[in-house]
């Protein structure tokens, strides 16, 4: 069974949340702070809700200590006043957003569409297939079927977002890309905060470049969107 941890100190939140993801038969752990879910997590988790604003651990440094640990979902749950700290989370590897108050239901569609996306992403790696096809641009790899990124003969660690915006990018060499358009192709066509693909660039030119001051791969068009530059094969 699916199972997602929801992690906010205001019980009447996770509760919600965990009534709507029973009735999907999707098994949930409630944490009331930072500290309980560090506790509770573990590999069986399959995805994490973190709200933002807590006290004690809050949800930044909830969201940075689960990810040294894993790359399953994580998304989070924002008041209309932390935009920055969302921001700060999503470059820290978080995977989404929601704001408060939010429609339950979508943050139930949000859920499932992370959940597919890292479950197509754990699979393709567990194949391990002969016939994996492969892509390859100045000293980096894609492997895709087993959604494995090699720059310089080692493996980088990437989240199955990061992978797919890699991807995309890499079958549109040298055509520059919108926010909208990478919007719509990575996380899907309801969701409509191009901060998802700003900071998800971000985190990928800190695996692929060799300086960021200066990208080598993934070039800004400023007014526009993104290209990646270099010959594919």
């Amino acid at each position: 069974m699916t199972r997602v941890m929801i992690v906010d100190d205001e019980i009447e939140i996770a509760e919600m949340i965990e009534d709507f993801l029973t009735i999907e038969g999707i098994e949930v752990i409630k944490a009331s702070s930072g500290e309980q879910a560090l506790e509770l997590f573990d590999q069986t988790i399959d995805s994490v809700v973190l709200d933002i604003n807590m006290p004690g651990i809050n949800g930044i440094q909830t969201c940075k200590e689960i990810r040294s640990r894993s790359f399953v979902p994580i998304i989070f749950l924002t008041c209309n006043n932390s935009q920055s700290d969302m921001v700060l989370g999503l470059g820290l590897g978080a995977d989404d957003y929601i704001t408060k108050p939010f429609n339950p239901v979508e943050l139930v569609a949000r859920i499932k569409a992370n959940l597919r996306r890292a479950n197509r992403y754990t699979e393709k790696q567990i194949q391990g297939r002969i016939t994996d096809e492969i892509m390859t641009f100045g000293d980096i790899v894609i492997y895709k079927q087993r959604y494995k990124v090699f720059k310089g003969g080692v493996d980088i660690q990437i989240t199955s977002t990061e992978f797919k915006l890699l991807l995309f990018m890499a079958e549109n060499a040298l055509i520059v890309l919108t926010r909208s358009q990478i919007l719509n192709h990575v996380w899907g066509s309801e969701y409509y905060d191009e901060n998802l693909v700003n900071t998800t660039i971000k985190r990928l030119r800190k695996k692929i470049e060799d300086d960021l001051d200066k990208p080598g791969y993934i070039k800004t068009i400023h007014g526009v969107g993104y290209v990646l530059e270099g010959k594919v094969r």
